[in-house]
């Protein structure tokens, strides 16, 4: 299907609720958020579905403050629903059990189920950000301050600050036009990356003291126990920051971090060559990109979490 069918679709609908994945990053909030602006703009009835909250860092965001995590189902009369950045309903921060309505499914990873009743997925695009973007350009909106942060916050979340592979000239072309409404990308770095907690440091030092590596050292293994967590002292929303770290050793091709919560084991792959972490994501029910994946395991501890990716990464690595 065309953007420009999804968008006809859109102009169709009065009260549209907007909605991303569980533990949503910086390209799933700022994408829902720099819709939703657009969307009143135009005259749409639009707002947010979220169970989760929004991660402290990602607390400067232009209407945020709207997300406080009570709100997962559709309210009485949306007509539509819009998913973006999210491959699959079950890992949708909302109960979509009950809606009779139309939902519309965006997203730019190669692992999605196509669940929408209209799908369009651009698996070219470095983030969910660029194909809103597009959407906004299509319903003929001129951007402002808002709407250019939440974007460009979206585009340096999703690509490293524009360092992996997946930053094309295309979004280097994006990040340009955002940056004439006078936003202020220093300051958004900061927000991002320079803004962590004590406790959340010494906890990624916690985290750092007992890594190890497999594979003759090319693959490092990190976890976040429920009682790392506890002893530091600390509400822990958002873990992609820290498996990073992993990342950043010499002759490290890959990274794993297993984080343990009430309900299940969060699976984080990274990878920097050639190794498909979305393959190894896959197995298991999870998805995501060649080198950014995961997957969430219940019913396993940590130990047997750990034994089964590990494998597979091994066999994944020998192909």
């Amino acid at each position: 299907m065309k953007l420009t069918s999804i968008v006809n679709v859109i102009l169709t609908k009065d009260k549209i609720g907007l909605t991303y994945h569980t533990s949503p990053d910086g390209d799933a909030l700022g994408s829902v958020l720099a819709l939703l602006q657009g969307l009143r703009k135009i005259g749409k009835e639009a707002y947010v579905i979220s169970k989760d909250l929004v991660p402290e860092n990602l607390g400067f965001l232009p209407f945020s403050q709207e997300i406080n995590g009570m709100n997962f189902k559709p309210i009485e009369g949306t007509d539509c629903v819009i998913t973006l950045d999210c491959g699959s309903v079950e890992r949708l921060s909302a109960n979509l059990a009950d809606f009779k309505g139309t939902i519309i499914n965006i997203d730019h990873h190669l692992s999605n189920d196509k669940f929408g009743e209209y799908n369009y997925i651009d698996i070219s695009a470095a983030a969910t950000a660029e194909i809103v973007y597009r959407i906004l350009k299509l319903l003929n909106l001129e951007l402002d301050e808002n709407i250019a942060k939440c974007l460009y916050t979206s585009l340096v979340t999703d690509t490293g600050s524009f360092r992996h592979s997946n930053a094309t000239t295309t979004t280097h072309e994006i990040a340009g036009e955002l940056l004439k409404y006078s936003i202020n990308h220093s300051d958004i770095h900061s927000r991002i990356f320079d803004n962590k907690t004590y406790e959340k440091l010494k906890l990624i030092g916690v985290v750092l003291s007992n890594m190890y590596l497999v594979q003759d050292n090319k693959v490092s293994v990190m976890e976040i126990t429920k009682d790392m967590v506890n002893k530091v002292g600390i509400t822990l929303d958002d873990s992609s920051d820290i498996i990073s770290f992993g990342l950043q050793i010499k002759g490290v091709e890959a990274a794993v971090l297993f984080r343990e919560s009430d309900e299940a084991i969060k699976v984080s792959l990274r990878s920097k060559k050639d190794l498909d972490v979305r393959k190894v994501a896959e197995v298991y029910g999870g998805g995501g990109h060649v080198k950014a994946s995961g997957v969430t395991m219940k019913n396993i501890t940590i130990s047997e979490a750990k034994n089964l990716i590990l494998n597979q990464i091994e066999k994944e690595m020998i192909l």
